[in-house]
């Protein structure tokens, strides 16, 4: 039997996706018995490995996690260089983003020569997640005004927010608890802003809507009019925001 992880909800239908780790992803109404969510995963036993068949043969960009290696920010490259020690430079993680240059300038606190791989990918990994600590309470105040008064026109409370945390997820890009929890993968900064801009819209519609129903979708439209496209791009390209494995 294969595993697989399972989300219930108060959804009215059955749902599979597979991870970009291969992980299989079941959401399934809190209603529907255990047995006949087995059943469902058999009967797509044959699309399953199809769907992980496709993904093995997806290319990711390689990354060396070194001078001159290129990293998404906001959905535009940046060259990385190493300096020894910074120089009036301001930025976090020892990282200073030059928006003109497009350059991510790195202090290695040591010789150039002898910077590791694996301490550049952490470095820069903890570098994204101060960044994402910074922007996505940004967007989710930008948004969250027009989200409470769609939903106040429609007669619908909205939970107010109670905490944004930042994680470092392999299958999820976004999520929202119904005590007002949001929760973001750091990842998302590598995308365009937009598409960003579409998990935070749609995690601030879950504080009213905790389904995908027609009117939850309808919010997300109402906020985002091109909210599918944005949606597409990131299911196209999601896979592009990872790292290959911890480099040596």
């Amino acid at each position: 039997m294969e595993t697989y992880q399972l989300t219930r909800s108060k959804r009215k239908s059955l749902s599979i996706a597979i991870g970009r780790d291969g992980t299989v992803q079941v959401k399934a109404p809190n209603w529907l018995p255990k047995y006949k969510i087995d059943q469902f995963i058999q009967q797509k036993a044959g699309w399953i490995e199809e769907k992980r068949l496709e993904l093995s043969k997806q290319e990711r960009p390689g990354h060396t996690f070194q001078e001159g290696d290129e990293f998404l920010f906001l959905g535009e490259p940046f060259r990385l260089a190493f300096c020894a020690k910074a120089q009036g430079q301001e930025g976090s993680q020892g990282i200073a983003l030059d928006q003109k240059k497009k350059i991510l300038t790195m202090e290695t606190g040591m010789g150039i020569g002898d910077v590791k791989a694996a301490n550049v990918r952490k470095k820069l990994e903890q570098w994204y997640l101060s960044q994402a600590k910074q922007i996505f309470p940004e967007r989710a105040s930008q948004y969250f005004p027009l989200a409470a008064k769609l939903a106040g026109d429609t007669g619908r409370e909205i939970a107010p927010i109670n905490r944004i945390s930042i994680r470092n997820q392999k299958t999820r890009w976004g999520s929202c608890s119904s005590k007002g929890n949001l929760n973001f993968n750091w990842r998302l900064l590598m995308a365009p802003e937009k598409v960003l801009d579409y998990v935070v819209v749609h995690e601030l519609c879950h504080l009213a809507y905790l389904d995908h129903s027609k009117e939850f979708w309808q919010m997300v439209t109402a906020i985002l009019p091109d909210c599918r496209e944005r949606r597409e791009w990131l299911k196209t390209n999601g896979m592009y925001l990872d790292w290959e494995q911890e480099p040596q």
